[in-house]
C-alpha cells in the first residue's frame, strides 16, 4: 500500500434539512473538483451507505436520508445513473431501507435498491486474508460513493469511511470474520484494509451531521457534531475523522493496521484540509466506547445469526 495523502473537504451543516445538506455537499465537491471527477455521464453508481439494521434516521445508527438523497440528485443531475446497496448485519435489506428512509428516496427517484447477496471470490495480496466475499453489485459498479456514518464503536475504535467498506461483503460472512480474524496482529483491521483496496471507491462522503459517540456502532448517544467531510482517500478522511472524536491514533483498529502492517502512519499534517477549519470541530470529544473483543464467541455467532434470520422472517410474514 502505498503513502498518499489527499485532500479532506470540510463543511458545517447544522442540521438535517434538505438544502442545508445538499448546499454543503456541493460545497465540499467543489473543494475537490467538482461532482465531474468522480463520476461521468451514464455511470452506474453505487451509493453505499451505513445501513447496519432497520433504525430510525433520528437514532443516529445509519446514513441520515437527507445525505444519500443529496448525493443521488447531484449525480442525477451530472447524468449518472445511481442505486442504492448494502448489506446489513441485522435484517432484510428492504425492510431496514424502509425504516432509515432509503426506500422512499429509491421510489421518488425510480432508482434500484441492490442486496448484496451474490458473493464473488476476489484473492488478495494479505497472506492472513488471501480471498474476500465481494458482492458482485460491488464489483459492476463504474463507480461507488461511500457514504459512512460517523460513529464510536465498541470493536474497532470508530466507524468510519474504511469500516463502512465492511458491507460489500455478503450476508453473515461479515460474523465470520470476526471469528476468523479475531484480536491478533490486527488482522481484522488488515481485513478491512484489503477491502478498501479491492473496491477503492471513487468519493467518500462522511454524515457526521450528528454523530454517535459512547457504545456504538448501535448502542451509543447522539452526538452534534455539525459536519459533512469528504476526499477521494478513506484512509486521510478517517485520520480527519479520528482527529475529531478524540480517538488515539493507537487505539483505532484500522489505523493500527495500518502502521503494523504496512509501516505507514497516517500523520495529520500531511493531509490537506480544505473548507472549514478542522478546530471548528475538535473542541467537543466524544464519549469514548468500552472496548469489546472483535472475535465472536461461537455463542454469540450463532445468537446473531438466529437474530438476523428472524427479523427477515418477520420482514417476510409484514410482506404476506
Amino acid at each position: 500500500m502505498k503513502k498518499i495523502f489527499r485532500t479532506v473537504a470540510l463543511a458545517n451543516c447544522p442540521d438535517y434539512q434538505t438544502g442545508n445538506v445538499e448546499n454543503s455537499i456541493r460545497n465540499i465537491l467543489d473543494h475537490l473538483g467538482g461532482i465531474r471527477q468522480y463520476v461521468s455521464k451514464d455511470d452506474h453508481v453505487l451509493i453505499k451507505p451505513n445501513l447496519l439494521k432497520g433504525s430510525l434516521p433520528g437514532e443516529c445508527i445509519t446514513t441520515h436520508p437527507s445525505v444519500v438523497e443529496a448525493v443521488v440528485r447531484i449525480i442525477l443531475d451530472h447524468g449518472g445513473r445511481p442505486f442504492i446497496g448494502d448489506s446489513p448485519a441485522f435484517g432484510d435489506l428492504s425492510a431496514v431501507a424502509k425504516a432509515t428512509g432509503m426506500a422512499a428516496i429509491c421510489k421518488r427517484y425510480n432508482i434500484q435498491l441492490r442486496t448484496f447477496n451474490s458473493p464473488v471470490a476476489v484473492k488478495v495480496s494479505d497472506p492472513f486474508v488471501r480471498t474476500l466475499q465481494i458482492d458482485k453489485a460491488v464489483l459492476d459498479a463504474d463507480r461507488i460513493i461511500n457514504i459512512p456514518k460517523l460513529k464510536t464503536h465498541v470493536q474497532v475504535g470508530f466507524s468510519g469511511a474504511v469500516k463502512n467498506l465492511f458491507g460489500c461483503l455478503s450476508g453473515k460472512k461479515k460474523v465470520l470474520w470476526h471469528f476468523k480474524a479475531g484480536d491478533k496482529e490486527h488482522r481484522f483491521g488488515r481485513m478491512l484494509l484489503e477491502i478498501y483496496n479491492t473496491v477503492r471507491p471513487a468519493l467518500h462522503i462522511a454524515d457526521a451531521v450528528i454523530a454517535l459517540e459512547g457504545d456504538g456502532p448501535t448502542k451509543g448517544n447522539p452526538k452534534q457534531v455539525g459536519l459533512i467531510a469528504a476526499s477521494e482517500d478513506a484512509l486521510s478522511l478517517d485520520r480527519v475523522l479520528c482527529e475529531i472524536v478524540g480517538l488515539p491514533v493507537s487505539s483505532s483498529e484500522i489505523l493500527a493496521a495500518l502502521k503494523s502492517h504496512y509501516g505507514i502512519s497516517m500523520n495529520l499534517e500531511e493531509i490537506i484540509i480544505k473548507g472549514d477549519q478542522l478546530k471548528n470541530f475538535t473542541g467537543k470529544p466524544f464519549v469514548l466506547p468500552e472496548w469489546m473483543p472483535i472475535r465472536f464467541s461461537l455463542t454469540r455467532i450463532t445468537g446473531s445469526v438466529l437474530k438476523h434470520f428472524r427479523i427477515k422472517a418477520a420482514a417476510r410474514m409484514q410482506k404476506l
